[in-house]
Parts: C-alpha cells; structure tokens; sequence
C-alpha cells in the first residue's frame, strides 16, 4: 500500500489493517482495535497503544504499526516483549508492519518472517495452529527491553 509523503493518518491505517486482515478470512469480530496499555518500570510510566489485536477465546495475533520506511527490523524485539509482557496465555503470533513491509513473529519459538501480506496467516489456518513449543523468558528482563525502547534508550 503506497502513501505519500506525510505520514497516513490513524485511521488509514486502521482502515487499511482491517481490509487485510478480512480478506484473509478474519471475522469483523474478531477485532480489537487501538487496544491501549499501560507500562510502568522504575518509576517510569507509559502509554502505549497496539492498532489491532485479534481475539477468539483467547489472544491470538497482535498487530503493531510503524512507518519506517528502512529500519523496521529494530521494532521487532519490543514487540516480542509487549506480547510477553501484557498477554496471557501468549497470541501465537505477532505482526509489525509499514503496510508495504511484514514482518511476523511466531511469538512462542520466537521464529521472524519478512516479506508482504502474504505472510499474514488466513483466520482459518489460524484457529489450527498450535505452538511447536514454549521459549522460556524472564518477564523483568522482557520489560527493562519495553522500558529502554520506549525511554528512547
């Protein structure tokens, strides 16, 4: 999806995630849109905000936007750690995207692919899908990641 030079506004890119994410079989309701959270360390408070979470019984894909044009591979890593820190059980995956480039991370073997949309799993290949296995982490080390990210440190 190609947009000019000023950044697109919240809600293009809302528009733009839900048309996605629907024509890959997702259900309306399954959506859970500008998903809010709030994260506190060493005194240190924040607000953040993840564009759309995919829900059925449980958290299943969260959705995560950033308009860098070249260095989207540095947000990875907070991602992982905002999956870690805020949801229980785990969503099975992640996505960061531009809405030209994808990345999706299986949260659970914390396994990254890179390319376009397609690599957005269709919802019925989602609701299948089990995790090969469980990757311990630290959840204090998980958020001094979230907290040094989003210090800007």
């Amino acid at each position: 999806m190609e947009f000019g030079k000023e950044p697109p506004s919240q809600d293009l890119i809302l528009t733009a995630l839900k048309t996605l994410f629907l024509q890959k079989g997702y259900p309306e309701e399954s959506f859970q849109l500008k998903k809010e959270l709030f994260f506190s360390y060493q005194g240190l408070s924040f607000e953040l905000e993840l564009p759309l979470v995919i829900e059925n019984e449980q958290t299943l894909l969260i959705v995560n936007y950033h308009p860098s044009k070249g260095g989207l591979s540095s947000f990875e890593r907070p991602l992982l750690a905002i999956a870690r820190i805020f949801f229980n059980p785990l969503p099975y995956f992640a996505l960061l995207t531009n809405l030209q480039t994808f990345i999706l991370i299986e949260v659970y073997p914390q396994i990254t692919l890179r390319g376009d949309s397609e690599l957005i799993p269709n919802y019925a290949s989602l609701l299948k899908y089990t995790p090969p296995f469980f990757k311990s982490f630290k959840k204090e080390f998980e958020e001094k990641i979230l907290a040094l990210h989003l210090s800007g440190g």
